[in-house]
């Protein structure tokens, strides 16, 4: 039945557009600490580092459409956090606050004093945490699509998974099938209002989706949630990061209403509502959301040095 849904997403959901020989986000791995981490670095000498990270339930190939505009301004550095895309971990690792020092220990790695950090969906609680710890470290910060307060405002399904074990206990075991499929369906079709991504990215979203230690892991995560979230709200007001928030007005999963949140607590930021953007704005935006992160970087945070 799975290889049926994946050949239906290919034929349906996957762009048609001819895809090229170079694979920039063929799969390849540094160790840090005790994980594996996936990446790709598109290196751009005296350039600021922008820093990326991947949602749920796609990994970094989620910048596909992206990392080549970015990379003619910046030094871009993408990583699947552990536990999420193709970085594996263990369930014990899954929270924001665990997962948020691995952005230290990755720029660390790579010699990376300062960058520019994007965080989407389960990757903005981790950014938030990071940024609020080390802020010495982060020129600016753009989350989109993710929840930074407790409790968030999400759709029905996952805010069961969030507020109950039970529910979470059979997402993991006998109802664990339909939950990969519905994942699987979101990262590839349900998340978007109309792009499509590529048959490379759909492939490899399918193998995450169906993987059960990274459904695991998934779930673990979000079991954290209810005592992690309530820290960050409380600590929103003192990020001292410059920081873009986007979102897309039609994500039926996170809704915008957070978004609003977190412009009312966060200091010194900048909100963008992407009218026709669904879960997954920085492909559903297109040029709009790339302009905008360009533009945002270098025209309000370029010189920030503290």
């Amino acid at each position: 039945m799975t290889q049926s849904l994946l050949k239906k997403a290919l034929t349906q959901y996957a762009s048609d557009k001819p895809e090229t020989t170079e694979d920039p986000f063929a799969p390849q791995f540094i160790s840090v600490g005790k994980y594996k981490i996936r990446y790709t670095h598109k290196e751009k000498p005296l350039a600021p580092t922008l820093l990326l990270l991947n949602g749920l339930p796609q990994s970094i190939r989620m910048w596909e459409s992206s990392i080549e505009a970015f990379s003619d301004n910046f030094d871009v550095l993408a990583f699947d956090i552990p536990g999420f895309g193709l970085s594996r971990a263990n369930e014990a690792d899954m929270s924001p606050s665990n997962l948020s020092e691995v952005i230290i220990q990755v720029m660390d790695h790579f010699n990376i004093e300062q960058a520019h950090l994007v965080g989407p969906d389960v990757g903005v609680p981790i950014a938030l945490t990071a940024v609020i710890n080390h802020p010495q470290r982060f020129l600016s910060l753009n989350i989109f699509d993710g929840p930074g307060s407790y409790p968030p405002k999400l759709s029905p399904i996952l805010m069961a998974v969030i507020k109950s074990r039970f529910v979470r206990w059979l997402a993991k075991g006998l109802n664990r099938k339909p939950v990969m499929k519905t994942n699987f369906l979101t990262a590839v079709n349900e998340g978007y209002h109309h792009y499509k991504p590529t048959k490379r990215a759909v492939k490899e979203y399918y193998d995450i989706a169906y993987d059960d230690q990274a459904h695991k892991c998934a779930i673990s995560f979000f079991g954290t949630y209810s005592k992690e979230l309530p820290w960050i709200e409380q600590r929103l007001k003192e990020i001292k990061v410059p920081t873009l928030i986007t979102w897309g007005k039609q994500d039926p999963f996170v809704l915008v209403e957070n978004a609003e949140f977190l412009a009312k607590y966060i200091p010194n930021n900048k909100l963008v509502i992407f009218e026709n953007a669904s879960h997954f704005p920085s492909e559903d935006a297109g040029q709009d959301y790339v302009d905008l992160l360009i533009d945002w970087i270098e025209g309000s945070c370029m010189h920030k040095t503290e």
